[in-house]
């Protein structure tokens, strides 16, 4: 019996998926209030635009879950990149966008976002270093 076969791993970003949409959209929602500016304008917390980017990303991996059931081809290199992408936009920095710097329901949304992250990291690396027994 072949263990971890191309799909098994495609199979498994499907689930990281999921905890990726569940997080931001059902269980650990990212915050739903807005900043007034200085000249009046209402406009949403940059969180909000953490989990627009990760659902990109999400969508993203979904695409290349799907390519690589059909397929049965790999491409961690690009799986390795979604997920330290999906790491990286919750830290406030070139390529991240962050969440609110208090204590506030979107740490909760970036904690998974990271685990999410590293799942998909993990996954990329084995899919990378395991040999084609399965083609």
């Amino acid at each position: 019996m072949k263990f971890f076969t191309q799909k098994h791993l495609a199979y498994g970003l499907l689930a990281i998926i999921a905890i990726v949409i569940g997080a931001i959209y059902i269980w650990a929602p990212v915050c739903d209030g807005l900043l007034e500016l200085k000249n009046g304008n209402m406009v949403h917390m940059k969180c909000f635009y953490t989990a627009q980017a990760s659902t990109i990303i999400a969508i993203l991996l979904l695409v290349q879950s799907i390519y690589t059931i059909i397929t049965n081809k790999k491409n961690p290199f690009m799986v390795i990149a979604l997920g330290i992408m999906l790491i990286l936009v919750t830290f406030e920095s070139i390529i991240g966008i962050g969440v609110c710097k208090k204590v506030m329901a979107c740490h909760e949304t970036a904690f998974w976002l990271r685990a999410s992250g590293t799942l998909t990291i993990v996954i990329g690396l084995v899919s990378l270093f395991k040999k084609e027994l399965d083609t």
